[in-house]
């Protein structure tokens, strides 16, 4: 086996991340689980590199969808009791948002946030799986919706798990995640179904986009409210509040942790009471504690991908506006992407896929 190019990598990308951690370290001091999933990939792409050697360089995505595939069949199940009333069996006490108490399944599946109203329909109980809150299962099925229709040997048809993963999105009535969902049938469509003829693409593609953005206003139309205290305008103020904290030191930030530095920008009437100061979006969280430099280390393997396929292109594209607009820079998860992401970047040649 071949280990300069993995050995080049781990030097070149070890080094440049332990000098630009200790500088922040030297600047404000952090705690190490603070920034211990940005060292994911020092670990994660040697292993990564083996597989792709045998000819499997997504492995352990596919395992990770898989999995995903599971709890998300297992969640429709009991979603469908919840709708035809059947009985919770247990209860569980959570800190999340405040101690409270959840309703479950037999410890299988959780009714965490009750009914919302969704495309139109008065009241659906939104799918929470295994979470406290939809968005974080809808998050996950979308990072196992892109592996299913994206990666490797799929054909120019959506499978089985495919349509299991969008169903389970749009159950968990996350706009964020029939957004993404949208824009993955999209991309998968117009770009990658290798049977169509260009032209009809062309003609596709003029003739998706209005629908696209028709299906994405009408979506975002139910969710804007322009009262401070709504979801958009707190998801638009962290925008703001974030921006805020960078502009004061762009390159390398204020220092991870720091959170403060973002509530202290945040809109005053979100402080009072500590009404809501909860954060929505990781590159500009990222941006605020660790500056350009930080950001580079999403942007770059994101930027680069097209060089070398345009199906780790789509997954790399889509799942960092996932980033933009999802708290998911701790998420474990993420960081096996970014891995792949790294990989196919560093190592992959043009033709592999």
């Amino acid at each position: 086996m071949n280990l300069k190019p993995l050995l080049i990598f781990l030097l070149s990308f070890g080094s440049l991340l332990i000098i630009f951690l200790v500088i922040s370290y030297i600047r404000r001091r952090y705690s190490l689980t603070s920034i211990f999933p940005l060292l994911i990939p020092l670990f994660m792409v040697p292993i990564m590199y083996v597989d792709y050697k045998n000819g499997e360089a997504d492995q352990i995505l596919q395992r990770f969808k898989n999995i995903i595939v599971f709890l998300a069949v297992l969640s429709l199940i009991f979603w469908l009791l919840a709708l035809l009333g059947f009985e919770t069996s247990i209860t569980k006490m959570v800190s999340w948002g405040g101690v409270r108490a959840v309703y479950g399944y037999s410890f299988l599946h959780y009714i965490s946030q009750g009914s919302v109203s969704f495309l139109g329909l008065p009241s659906v109980i939104r799918n929470t799986g295994l979470f406290v809150e939809a968005p974080m299962y809808s998050y996950i099925l979308c990072m196992a919706m892109l592996v299913s229709i994206f990666l490797k040997d799929n054909n120019n048809s959506f499978s089985w798990k495919t349509w299991v993963l969008m169903a389970t999105i749009l159950t968990t009535t996350s706009t964020t995640g029939v957004i993404i969902m949208v824009i993955s049938i999209f991309v998968k469509l117009t770009f990658f179904n290798e049977k169509t003829h260009v032209s009809i693409k062309a003609f596709l593609i003029v003739l998706l986009i209005p629908i696209l953005f028709f299906i994405i206003s009408s979506v975002l139309n139910k969710k804007v409210d322009e009262n401070w205290y709504s979801s958009s305008s707190i998801r638009y103020n962290d925008f703001v509040a974030g921006f805020l904290a960078w502009k004061d030191h762009p390159w390398l930030g204020n220092g991870f942790g720091n959170y403060n530095i973002l509530v202290n920008n945040m809109d005053y009437r979100r402080l009072i009471g500590n009404f809501n100061t909860g954060f929505s979006t990781g590159f500009m969280e990222i941006l605020a504690y660790g500056g350009i430099a930080a950001g580079l280390y999403y942007l770059l393997p994101t930027c680069l991908s097209p060089l070398k396929n345009k199906k780790i292109f789509a997954v790399s594209g889509i799942s960092f506006l996932l980033f933009v607009f999802t708290l998911v820079n701790d998420v474990y998860a993420y960081y096996l992407f970014i891995s792949y992401f790294w990989l196919a970047v560093l190592t992959l040649n043009k033709g592999d896929y």
